[in-house]
Parts: C-alpha cells; sequence; structure tokens
C-alpha cells in the first residue's frame, strides 16, 4: 500500500500548505476494518457536530475533504466482526483500563489493535475483530458482544466509573483521520504486522451494506456564506493511465517473492555460469511493468509496501523518496516516449475535419432538446445511446457511422436490444438519419445499420472551430455496474466548468420530468447513489460544500475485476446471439409471426384489389382532403407512420416512390401539381418554410429526392443482373420467411409516433 498526500488539519502546525501524508499502512487497516458503504461515512466539525451538505462517497474521498472548509474529521462504521471499546477515562486509570480490556479481548482470541483517542492521555479507542462477534444495540446484544458489554459494565462498576466512558460502539474515527481537534494519534505494534492478523481473523473484504436509517441534520441557514478561501487541494498525480492487470509473473513475484524467469545478472554478478540476480535490475523490471499495469506512484508504492518480505527489498529499504527519484521517474521516461499525454484532464483528440465538429456539437445540443420530450425514466438510455454514437462520429471522423444493435448494447451497457431499438427510433429524424438500406441479409458478418449525422448550419465565418474533448473512456462493463442515472450525471460534470450543487445538476441531468420542476427527494437520493458510484469508479468527486465535479482519477482493482467480469458475462452472450444471426437461424415463433404478417398483409391487397374502380377513387379522395387539412406536424408524422409501415412490411420506399411516379398520368399530374401550388401560395410565408423543411427531411430520410437540387428520382443503388438476384433469392417457404424477418423485425417494435423532423 502506498501513501496518500490528503489536506492538512488544523492540527498540523508547521506546513498547512503542504498537505499530510497518510500512512498507507493505516488506509490498509481502515479499509479492512471499516464498511465501505457511503452511507457509513460522516464528516464532522470541531465542535463534533454533522457538517452539511458534506458527502462523503468513501474513505479516501473523505480524508481528502479533512482540513477543508468546516470538515475537521472522518467518521466511519466498523464492518461485521468488528468493534471498537471506547475508553474516556482520563489519566493513568485509563491507561490501565485499556491494558485490561485488551488483554481480556485477547485472552478470548480476539484481535485487538490499540490506538490514543488523541482526546487526553488515558484515553484510548481499543479495535478488535472476532469471526463471532456481530454488534447490536445494547438492548439486543448476544453472544460475543454481550460478554464484551457485560465485562465493561462490570469494570466500570468494580473501578467505580461511569459506564459510558467504558464503552462498545461501532462508528468511531478511522486510523487515518486526525482528531476532530486536530491531533494525530498512531497505533501502537508494527501496523503491518496488525494488517496480517486482521486478515488471517477476517480473511474476507468487508461488503458494503446499508446503514440504518438515522436522524437527518438540517443545514444551518448559511445560503449567503461565502466558501472557505484555505481549503486545499490534493497534490496531483505524476503519471496518470487506465490500468490493466499486472502481468502473472510480476504478480506472482510481489506475492511470492519469486524472481520471473530470465537472465537477472549484470555487472560483477555475472560470471560465464552466474546464477546470482541483481536486484537493481528486477526492481527496475518491475517498476517498469507497475508504471504500463498501473501509472499512478502512489498506488505502485502502496503495491510494494505490502509485498512478500522478500520482494522489492532495496526499494522497501531505501524508501518511497528515493525509489521515486531513481526508479519510478526512470521508468516514466521511458514510457514517456510511447505515451501522448501525461495529463489527467480528459485528453484532447486527433483534431476531426470541421464539418464534424460543428455537426456533432448541434447534435449534442439537439440531443439535449429532445431528452425533454421523453419521459423521465427513459431519457437516461436515449442519452446514453446518443452520446455512444456521437463519439463513434468524433473517433471515425465522418458523418455516417455503422450503428450494429449489439455493438451499441456493449458500449452503453444495456441488457434488451429492444431498449437500442427504441432509442435508435427516437434519434432517426431529430439529430440525424438511420439508413437500414445498408445491411445486407446476404453479408451479414459485414453489413449493419448506419447513422448519419446531420450536417450542422453554416459557420457564418466563424474560423476556429469549438473545442473537442474525448472523455477517458469508461472501462469495459463499466455501465452495466453503475445505475441507470450514472451516465447523463457524468456526461453533464463534464460540460461543466464549475462545481454543481446536487439540485441544479439533477435538473440540468434531466432527472425531473419538466426543466422548471424542483427535485423530489426521491430524485435527489437517486442521482445522489449514482454520484457515490460515480465517485469509486474514479469519474466525479465531491468538494467540502457537497458539489460535484468530473474528475479522472485511479479506480480501485475491485471496480476494475467487477466491471470485467460483467462485460465477459454479456460478451459471452451477445456473441452466442451473433453467432445464430450469423448463421441464419431463427425460432419458429419468429418465423411464423413473419408468416402472419404477410398474410395480413396479403388480405389487405387482396381487399383492394376487389374493389370497383369508383370506389378506389372516392377513398382516395377522400383520404387526399383528410390529409390536405392538417397541420404541418400531422402530415409530417403520418407521413412517417405510412413509410415505416410499407418498410416493415418489406416494400421498398423508393421503389414504392418512382412506381408511383411512373403510373400516374400526365394531365392528373399537372392538375396535381397546380392544386399543390395554389395550396402553397395560401400558405403565410412561416407555414412556406415549415412544409419545405419538412418534405425535404422526409425525402432525406427515406432515400427519396429533394427540392434543393431537383434532381430526378433515380435509384443510386447499383443494380444486380437477373441472374444474380434470382441466385441470391431464398429457396422455400420457411427460407422467404425467415429473410423477411430479418427485413422488417428491427423496425417492428419502433414507435408508431415518431415524426419525420
Amino acid at each position: 500500500m502506498l501513501p496518500v498526500t490528503v489536506p492538512a488539519s488544523r492540527g498540523d502546525a508547521a506546513h498547512l500548505d503542504a498537505g499530510r501524508r497518510v500512512s498507507p499502512a493505516l488506509l490498509a487497516l481502515d479499509e479492512h476494518l471499516f464498511n465501505p458503504d457511503a452511507s457509513q461515512w460522516l464528516a464532522i466539525d470541531a465542535g463534533n457536530q454533522a457538517v452539511p451538505r458534506a458527502v462523503v462517497p468513501s474513505l479516501v474521498d473523505g480524508l481528502e475533504l479533512v482540513g477543508r472548509g468546516r470538515v475537521a474529521a472522518l467518521v466511519g462504521h466498523l464492518r461485521d466482526g468488528a468493534g471498537v471499546v471506547d475508553v474516556d477515562v482520563p489519566g493513568p486509570l485509563g491507561d490501565f483500563l485499556a491494558a485490561e480490556i485488551t488483554d481480556w479481548l485477547r485472552r478470548r482470541d480476539c484481535w485487538v489493535l490499540e490506538r490514543p483517542s488523541g482526546g487526553a492521555k488515558g484515553r484510548w479507542h481499543l479495535f478488535f475483530a472476532h469471526p463471532d462477534f456481530h454488534y447490536a444495540p445494547a438492548a439486543a446484544r448476544a453472544g460475543l458482544a454481550a460478554e464484551v458489554s457485560d465485562f465493561l459494565i462490570a469494570l466500570a462498576v468494580d473501578v467505580k466509573v461511569p459506564r459510558h466512558e467504558l464503552d462498545l460502539r461501532d462508528a468511531v474515527r478511522p486510523l487515518s483521520s486526525p482528531h476532530r481537534h486536530g491531533a494525530v494519534t498512531s497505533p501502537k505494534g508494527d501496523l503491518r504486522e496488525a494488517l496480517r492478523g486482521l486478515k488471517r481473523v477476517l480473511p474476507g473484504r468487508p461488503a458494503p451494506s446499508p446503514l440504518r436509517p438515522r436522524v437527518k441534520i438540517k443545514p444551518k441557514n448559511d445560503q449567503n456564506a461565502a466558501p472557505d478561501t484555505g481549503s486545499r487541494l490534493v497534490i496531483p498525480l505524476a503519471l496518470q493511465r487506465w490500468k490493466r492487470q499486472l502481468r502473472a509473473e510480476w504478480r506472482q513475484y510481489l506475492l511470492t517473492g519469486e524472481v520471473p524467469p530470465g537472465s537477472w545478472a549484470a555487472g560483477s554478478t555475472k560470471t560465464r555460469h552466474a546464477v546470482a540476480v541483481d536486484r537493481s535490475l528486477v526492481e527496475a523490471a518491475c517498476t517498469r511493468e507497475l508504471v504500463w499495469a498501473i501509472g499512478n506512484p502512489e498506488t505502485a508504492w502502496r503495491i510494494i509496501r505490502e509485498s512478500h518480505p522478500t520482494a522489492m527489498t532495496k526499494a522497501k529499504h531505501q524508501g518511497y523518496s528515493w525509489w521515486i527519484a531513481y526508479v519510478w521517474n526512470e521508468s516514466v521516461r521511458t514510457a514517456e516516449t510511447f505515451t501522448t499525454t501525461t495529463d489527467t484532464k480528459p485528453r484532447p483528440v486527433a483534431t476531426p475535419p470541421a464539418n464534424v465538429v460543428d455537426a456533432v456539437a448541434a447534435a449534442r445540443q439537439d440531443l439535449e432538446r429532445l431528452m425533454w420530450t421523453v419521459p423521465a425514466r427513459q431519457r437516461a438510455t436515449l442519452l446514453l445511446v446518443g452520446h455512444q454514437l456521437l463519439d463513434r462520429a468524433l473517433r471515425a471522423g465522418t458523418l455516417r457511422v455503422p450503428c450494429p444493435e449489439r455493438d451499441l448494447q456493449l458500449d452503453c451497457g444495456l441488457g434488451d436490444r429492444k431498449t437500442i431499438r427504441a432509442a435508435l427510433a427516437r434519434l432517426n429524424g431529430r439529430i440525424g438519419t438511420l439508413h437500414t438500406d445498408c445491411l445486407s441479409l446476404v453479408e451479414r458478418d459485414s453489413t449493419s445499420y448506419e447513422f448519419e449525422i446531420n450536417a450542422a448550419p453554416s459557420r457564418e465565418g466563424r474560423q476556429i472551430p469549438p473545442p473537442v474533448l474525448d472523455p477517458p473512456p469508461a472501462a469495459r462493463g463499466l455501465w452495466l455496474l453503475l445505475p441507470r442515472a450514472s451516465h447523463s450525471l457524468w456526461r453533464t460534470l463534464l460540460t461543466a466548468t464549475t462545481a454543481m450543487d446536487l439540485g441544479d445538476l439533477v435538473v440540468r441531468a434531466g432527472l425531473v420530468e419538466a426543466p422548471t420542476d424542483e427535485p423530489s427527494k426521491s430524485q435527489r437520493s437517486t442521482a445522489k447513489a449514482a454520484l457515490v458510484a460515480l465517485s469509486r469508479a474514479g469519474m466525479v468527486r465531491v468538494d467540502e460544500h457537497g458539489r460535484w465535479k468530473a474528475a479522472t482519477r485511479p479506480r480501485s482493482v475491485q471496480v476494475e475485476q467487477d466491471a470485467s467480469a460483467a462485460y465477459a458475462r454479456q460478451l459471452e452472450t451477445i456473441e452466442a446471439e451473433r453467432a445464430a444471426y450469423r448463421a441464419g437461424t431463427t425460432s419458429s415463433w419468429s418465423a411464423g409471426r413473419a408468416r402472419a404478417i404477410k398474410a395480413a398483409k396479403a388480405r389487405e391487397k387482396a381487399w383492394w384489389d376487389n374493389l370497383s374502380p369508383a370506389a378506389r377513387a372516392d377513398r382516395a379522395a377522400t383520404k387526399r382532403l383528410e390529409f390536405d387539412q392538417m397541420s404541418i406536424t400531422d402530415q409530417t408524422a403520418l407521413k412517417a407512420r405510412l413509410a415505416e409501415r410499407r418498410i416493415r412490411a418489406g416494400i421498398d420506399e423508393l421503389e414504392t416512390y418512382q412506381t408511383w411516379l411512373r403510373t400516374v398520368p400526365a394531365d392528373e399530374l399537372v392538375t396535381r401539381s397546380l392544386e399543390r401550388k395554389q395550396r402553397f401560395k395560401d400558405l403565410s410565408p412561416a407555414e412556406r418554410g415549415a412544409s419545405v423543411a419538412a418534405w425535404d427531411r422526409h425525402r432525406m430520410r427515406y432515400g427519396l429526392t429533394t427540392q434543393r437540387f431537383g434532381t430526378p428520382g433515380v435509384d443510386p443503388r447499383p443494380t444486380r443482373p437477373d441472374v444474380e438476384q434470382a441466385a441470391l433469392l431464398p429457396d422455400g417457404a420457411a427460407a422467404r420467411d425467415a429473410a423477411f424477418l430479418e427485413r422488417q423485425g428491427n423496425l417492428l417494435e419502433q414507435d408508431p409516433r415518431q415524426a419525420a423532423g
């Protein structure tokens, strides 16, 4: 484990600006002793009162808040199996009682660690652990907890001190936190040996469990109070990289001290038959692996300190400063020749073309407006899919990118392709166009739907494009683990220029129904839980005033492992689905549904064919009159609904348009044109512009001609010879039904209310 720098507390006399180094052994003990759930942590001030609005997502986040604003210390709750005895008797009598209690606990095979409380001499915190200990309130204690409580009561009566001065509790200040008055106390004994003993008693990592509800502390009326200007910042990391697992041979070396196979002899130790190992070479190679795998010197030093006694012996002997100066920094200089940046902020990517940058920026604004048109429960997935598509366009440097549903499912961490499909249907026609004609049933392994982002308006003379920041990629599978609201909250913080209050953040992220709504208690609780999860993943952080901002910090190994396992499980399922799809297999139910749809369509066509020409003309005139009397928005929605119905039925929209155009007699076409021209003149200037724009969007969306270019409706797709077309036709009724299903199945579930604009 490695030291962590936290802000200096009020009791750190000489170097308030320099911060305070927290021992890695203390951090390791705290991480194994305390419940890691966010509800278990509490920030207190010098008066032993909870600090209002101070959110503590984790132990490390809480330590960073110590010394900022009113935050003086941190309080946490111990895990199941651990407890603490608070000896609040000052003077030599307190030292005597602490020794007596420690001896009594050890005679019952408990692990014990003694720490002066820091309030006065004689006051102690006696941490202990035993697998059979389960803390409970005084009235409900049983087993070992009841024995400890009875012993403390009897001891207090025997020495004639108040019972509350020998108190059994589960809430206490962590070992790494200073006292609320600034004193920094260290436990007795060898901390590394204490950690090993604790892991023998409680070998498993503490599982997060929520705290039972407690009385909420209302903040004082200090809304106009100026922020504290004495806040200290954590020293930034020297190098930030995205972590991976250590290679097996170096993991084995750190765990067992076994040197990896290879030639590790050099200088005076190198002879013809040398078997000696130059530990400097071994430790330099291990440090180089830590640079590439971890990237954080403090995390790497923590691993070194907790490694096997025979591993990294020279670095341990020389100390952290020597190792940083002569080993780590040299490895970093070598690594920097292979990396583009060491900045911890979102990394600028290679600048895409200006038209793509402008289009993506405009699309993000359209997406932000679009999210308020859908229910709040569906916004998270809409924003997740939309931003993933826009990120793909930026990385590819083009407006049109493939959007396989299964790839989006992996990127977004969503469990159902219907959700992806519904989001694409909402995005279609709003921020871009979903092209479905590029999917070939013959080339299933290399074709898919494609999404084309709308081109941005003209720059109006602007020469400098907007800045492009590629947010650090989330670990694969991370969105599977995080709450659904996490992504929209994170995206909102990425675009914020300053730290945001929870209430403003909830509104900006779209967790409320309308932009003018006040966040409810439930919505704030949901957002807070999502932000805490993001903080554990190293993607956001909170200050002493409860304001949130985006961050890029190392993720814990446990988060990486959980995300990797979740991604592997989802990938296995998706690969099986993909293999079945590419093999052309389909279920009997799906094929039967396709046959039923075809049969219904055939009945509709037979009914229309059996009508007399006069009845057909009368029905067509009635429907045409109804269409003309609709508003432009209703016309747009009806055109899109009819087009999607034809597409789901396997009818090509461009071929239908061209066939209709060829079959209309010339006289009727002239009459229609004159009628449309007259109706267009009767419209107001605003309605004329809206009508032209609506028709242009419809034609562009479904591959028809646009009035803007005035070109004839020619199918740009290459034609195939009749022989090749015949060879590609399915053989048999079942094969034809399966092919028809693949053609219309993905669009079958689309929202029928979608508009073309």
